[in-house]
């Protein structure tokens, strides 16, 4: 079970944090905001639509910007962008 979504890097800490497979059971690989009954929110996405996304989304959270980029710079290795 992976401890990260494997599309947008989120912390996967608890099981709610988690999306959902088309039979309703959690994923074991990506979280609620980007999949959801087994497909993905983000269905047209690129990987730099995401890394922009979770950008903004950190930034609003507060988070420093420079933090923020940091952050993004791996997504490209996740499993949904290989």
């Amino acid at each position: 079970m992976s401890k990260h979504c494997q599309s947008c890097a989120m912390p996967l800490k608890k099981v709610e944090d988690r999306g959902t497979e088309k039979n309703r059971q959690r994923s074991t690989k990506y979280c609620k905001y980007c999949y959801q009954d087994g497909e993905f929110v983000q269905k047209d996405f690129t990987v730099e639509d995401m890394k922009e996304l979770v950008k903004e989304k950190m930034m609003e959270m507060g988070f420093p910007k420079f933090l923020a980029s940091l952050y993004v710079r791996k997504i490209h290795r996740l499993e949904r962008w290989k």
